[in-house]
Order: structure tokens, then C-alpha cells, then sequence
């Protein structure tokens, strides 16, 4: 069977020279990575990068790859990376519960504390990385998320299960949407000192800055960190519907129903033409 077009050949291999690329240019760093100031925490600074720090979205996006790279200061050691949004407003949470023969929204609730998205990747389960108390202080984990969530009861009468069912729910939302994910078993270690992978910035994704945190770690503790951001950016038609929407809401308003009367139009004409043959 054939590997694939002759054009998804090239655009493979000018992937993988890319991220190459930036594989060896983390690893030339890494030669002085000794000689780094420790990170502010007093954990040590190590070496990381990435293929790009800005991801554009257009009119048409379909989401976007990003490759990290980073330097391990030594070969046994297990790294975890968690990618997070730095732009997390509250959501509104609805709860559906049977009212007489019909199922309905019976309450609603505010939700504030948990990241727009949130994915961590690793060399093998984060529990036989590191303890449970670790892993809440650097907030790795689905538990340290619910700890640090907030619920406000905007409707509805409260019970004690609220709490539970809005994280569950928006977890798996999330988690359908590409943006929450734990894989862990996705970080690749090239000869003990450089580890690679990527992460997929899915459409759902919005702008602003988000932060990836590098944690190298040996017999349960930490013994490297390293930070990457990556910030989203609308472009284009894009970008300019959404300046047009927030500093002239009133006359975007007016824009759009004039659009959706010209595609009503254009659709009514197209299905008149079709239906005179």
C-alpha cells in the first residue's frame, strides 16, 4: 500500500525537518543548561522550546500543532508537561432534572476556577511519578482542578451532589472538545536528554496566552522546571468581525442580519432556479 500522496509526503517530511530543527537547537542549549539561574521557586531552570509561539486563526480553522522540546538533566528521570489557558472566565452550568413527564433545565449554576483548556502529557502515569500532595502545590491533575473550583447557585434549589455533577460535566465537554486531555504516555525521551511532543490547539480554542510548564522529575521529587507560552491570535476577516463586533456592536448587529437576509435570498433564489426545470 502507498505511504500517501507525493504532497502529504512533502508536507510530512517538512514537519518532521522542522520540529528536528528545534529538537537539535534545544539541544544545543541544553550543553548549558548548567549554567542557568535556578527558577524563581528554587526548583532548577531547564532548557525547553518550542516550534512556534503563535498560532493564527483565520476564517477557517481547523486547529494547530505545536512541538516542545526540553532538556533533561538526567537520563532516568520522568517529565510531565501541563498546558494551560491563562483567559478562564466563569461558565454557566445548566443541570437537567425531570419535571412531572418532561426533562428540563431545573437549575442553573455559575462555575469560576477551572482553565479554558487544560492537558497534561507524560513519560508514564503521573501517579508513579510523583505523590498526590506534589501533584496538587504544581496542580497536575483532574483533582487539583476541582479543588480549585467555585460554584455560585444562580437557580434552582441546591443539593449535595451539585459540585460533583457541574465538574464531571464540564470535563467531559471539555474533554470531547480537545480541550482537556491527559495522555499519559505521550512524551518521547531521545537518548536521556531530550524529551519531545506536541500539543493540539483544537478549534475550540480561543485567543490569548497559553502557558506549557515542563516538570522533571526523580524519585518523586522535582529537579527541573521550564515554561513556554504560545498566544492565539485571530487574523484577518476574523480579527476584523471581532473588533467590528466590540467597538460597533450596534452597526455589526445591523451587518449581520443584512448577511443572514442576502444568504435567505441567495438560497430562495438558487432553490426558485432549481425548481423551474
Amino acid at each position: 500500500m502507498s505511504g500517501g500522496s507525493p504532497v502529504t509526503q512533502r508536507l510530512s517530511r517538512r514537519t518532521w525537518v522542522r520540529t528536528f530543527v528545534a529538537a537539535g537547537a534545544a539541544l544545543v542549549l541544553a550543553l548549558f543548561a548548567s549554567g542557568l539561574p535556578a527558577a524563581e521557586t528554587g526548583v532548577p531552570a531547564i532548557t525547553t522550546s518550542s516550534t512556534k509561539p503563535e498560532v493564527n486563526i483565520g476564517l477557517i480553522y481547523n486547529g494547530d500543532f505545536v512541538y516542545f522540546f526540553g532538556s533533561i538533566p538526567d537520563p532516568s528521570a520522568d517529565v510531565i508537561v501541563k498546558l494551560t489557558s491563562t483567559h478562564n472566565p466563569p461558565l454557566t452550568v445548566n443541570r437537567v432534572g425531570k419535571v412531572g413527564l418532561f426533562w428540563m433545565n431545573v437549575k442553573q449554576l455559575t462555575v469560576g476556577g477551572l482553565p479554558l483548556m487544560y492537558k497534561i502529557h507524560s513519560t508514564r502515569p503521573v501517579a508513579e511519578i510523583l505523590g498526590p500532595e506534589l501533584a496538587s502545590q504544581l496542580g497536575i491533575g483532574y483533582a487539583t482542578l476541582k479543588d480549585g473550583m467555585t460554584t455560585k447557585l444562580l437557580r434552582g434549589d441546591a443539593q449535595p451532589d451539585d459540585r460533583d455533577a457541574a465538574f464531571d460535566g464540564i470535563v467531559r465537554i471539555k474533554t470531547q472538545a480537545n480541550l482537556y486531555n491527559v495522555d499519559e504516555r505521550r512524551i518521547d525521551v531521545a537518548g536521556g536528554a531530550l524529551f519531545k511532543h506536541y500539543f493540539r490547539f483544537p478549534p475550540a480554542a480561543t485567543e490569548g496566552e497559553y502557558v506549557a510548564e515542563s516538570f522533571v522529575f526523580k524519585n518523586g521529587k522535582l529537579i527541573g522546571r521550564g515554561v513556554d507560552r504560545v498566544v492565539i491570535r485571530k487574523t484577518g476577516v476574523e480579527a476584523a468581525l471581532t473588533r467590528l463586533a466590540s467597538d460597533h456592536p450596534v452597526f455589526y448587529g445591523a451587518f449581520a442580519v443584512l448577511v443572514a437576509l442576502a444568504m435567505g435570498l441567495a438560497v430562495g433564489f438558487v432553490f426558485k432556479k432549481g425548481g423551474g426545470h
